[in-house]
């Protein structure tokens, strides 16, 4: 049942919980008729707090949740029927779309036919409580993709949009942490969210397996509809599904790092052809060992060529909230640049 006022919680600045949590949106009067939101910015995804407020938690890595009664504020975006509609009308790749039952996953040939989940197919599996994750929504002209790509020109990062039914009262996402800032939107339904501390500093897709963590939970909350959400990256969580269906949006948040910003570098090498000279192919030991030297010597010089600055700009961050970062840099870069005489090699 929905709080007759606005939620008040304030702000619980303890260290240990790194957890916090904002004032409610103004009520919508009794009999009123569903306000029309218009979300299309990152600001107004995030109100009451201001775009520039989010951005600083998303970068002190602080739990946010904002307890909203406003049952329709998120739905324009993306809800169960348009969700429905895309994913039986468009093809999705198998690795976009998977179903569980009781945390087993489905075989796509029980629900996926030329390419297209089944409707009903997947109706006889969400009445035996299976739960469906889209990874990555496809475009198809939905408020939830504006949004994605609105929010990506204004922080220059990779952004990009997923979505979770769940049905049934088992658990609907098991304990684990995401290598991506992650903001949920409760549309439909509700979930309980438990998130744990401890968590595992700036992961990156791809590293190895970490221990989860122990004790109990340092956030614990069930999400109604419009309530709004956001994990960073690293903190292990799992939901449970209340009763009925339940759908949350999830808008993911992919920063580059360092390990890109090396990536993108060394893809570069492969058009150099001492770089792909096959090592097993040389005639001996000194061979191997000049070989060697002059890889090394290579490698260097592009180390010492690498500019984030650079990459930056390359990877679409001009005209998010770090362009004039970026470009400030730049221009001390090339002024120095200018002023200063060539390091001997």
């Amino acid at each position: 049942m929905r709080l007759p006022k606005t939620l008040e919680l304030g702000w619980l600045e303890e260290e240990s919980s790194r957890v916090a949590f904002v004032a409610a949106h103004e009520l919508v009067p009794p009999g009123a008729p569903p306000r029309k939101a218009m979300i299309t910015s990152l600001q107004d995804l995030v109100a009451p707090l201001t775009k520039d407020e989010f951005i600083a938690r998303m970068r002190a890595r602080k739990i946010t949740f904002q307890r909203s009664s406003d049952i329709n504020r998120f739905r324009e975006l993306l809800d169960w029927d348009a969700l429905h509609a895309l994913i039986t009308r468009v093809p999705i790749s198998p690795n976009n779309l998977r179903v569980y039952m009781r945390m087993q996953k489905i075989l796509p040939i029980f629900y996926v036919e030329n390419d297209r989940v089944n409707a009903a197919k997947l109706a006889q599996l969400f009445e035996q409580g299976a739960s469906l994750v889209v990874g990555r929504l496809p475009p198809n002209r939905h408020g939830l993709e504006a949004i994605c790509q609105a929010v990506k020109l204004q922080i220059g990062e990779n952004v990009w949009s997923g979505a979770i039914v769940s049905t049934g009262t088992s658990l609907a996402i098991e304990l684990h942490y995401d290598a991506y800032d992650l903001i949920i939107l409760q549309v439909e339904g509700t979930k309980r969210w438990r998130i744990y501390g401890s968590p595992v500093d700036n992961p990156i897709k791809g590293m190895p397996d970490q221990k989860p963590p122990s004790g109990d939970p340092i956030f614990s909350e069930i999400l109604q509809p419009g309530d709004f959400l956001f994990v960073p990256s690293g903190y292990w969580h799992q939901c449970d599904n209340g009763p009925g269906r339940s759908l949350h949006l999830s808008i993911f948040f992919e920063p580059p790092t360092g390990w890109h910003a090396v990536n993108a570098l060394t893809s570069k090498l492969l058009t150099e052809e001492i770089f792909r000279l096959p090592i097993t192919r040389l005639v001996d030991a000194e061979q191997l060992s000049t070989h060697e030297l002059a890889l090394k010597k290579s490698l260097i010089e592009k180390i010492e060529q690498l500019s984030l600055t650079e990459f930056l700009a390359a990877n679409g961050s001009a005209g998010s909230t770090t362009s004039k970062f970026v470009d400030r840099q730049a221009d001390e870069q090339r002024s120095l640049a200018a002023t200063t005489p060539l390091r001997a090699r």
